[in-house]
């Protein structure tokens, strides 16, 4: 195929009948894909006829892996785009209340320097109305093509970032390619983990590693 579908990008379906389970598929995932034919694209081989997804269920634990075909997509919104349309304006009050989506327009403004995106429950809500994110639910941010910082900028960074009342995690990512900033700036041990196509691995140099041979 052509160009990455990126991890963490939503994809809406032509139905919800164009998922294919990885094994027989329980029917929390068929009454999810019912009332929002919505996946988000996960790590693993990429085709045409192939691209790896997975659904998400109303309870955190509820996970589902599959594929859909790209020709079953409708629709493809990155984490990017809901920073770029100022999604989080488009919720509910009682929804804009919820600490990680109260926290985004607060720190929208110390991000504009750079191209970020909201990924997961936060994000899956902010893209589809699904009440998905809960009062206790961190903020996921997805940047890639971060400039590499040290663990002293990391950590003032995500200093900033989490003074709104809910935790941010931020992912650098490139490709298939990704890591934690606050793993890399909390400093616990000398490797990062760095999640890839074909796993997890850990490196001692995350912002080499995240774009060296980006998996596609």
């Amino acid at each position: 195929m052509g160009q990455l579908v990126a991890p963490h990008t939503l994809l809406r379906l032509t139905s919800s009948a164009v998922f294919h389970g990885d094994a027989p598929v329980p029917d929390w995932v068929n009454e999810r894909l019912a009332a929002c034919p919505v996946v988000v694209v996960r790590r693993g081989r990429q085709t045409d006829d192939r691209l790896p997804v997975g659904v998400r269920g109303p309870e955190r634990q509820q996970r589902w892996a599959g594929a859909v075909a790209l020709t079953d997509v409708t629709t493809v919104i990155t984490p990017m785009d809901l920073v770029v349309t100022h999604a989080w304006q488009n919720v509910s009050a009682i929804r804009q209340a919820l600490p990680a989506i109260q926290a985004l327009p607060k720190l929208a403004p110390l991000l504009n320097a750079i191209s970020w995106g909201i990924g997961g429950s936060v994000g899956f809500e902010l893209a589809t109305g699904q009440p998905t994110a809960k009062p206790t639910s961190d903020l996921d941010l997805i940047v890639p093509q971060l400039a590499p910082m040290s663990v002293t900028a990391a950590q003032e960074l995500l200093a900033k970032l989490n003074q709104f009342g809910v935790h941010v995690d931020l992912q650098v990512v490139a490709g298939q390619n990704g890591f934690s900033l606050e793993e890399y700036a909390q400093q616990r041990s000398a490797t990062v983990m760095l999640k890839t196509m074909t796993g997890p691995k850990l490196v001692a140099d995350p912002w080499q590693a995240v774009n060296n041979g980006v998996s596609r």
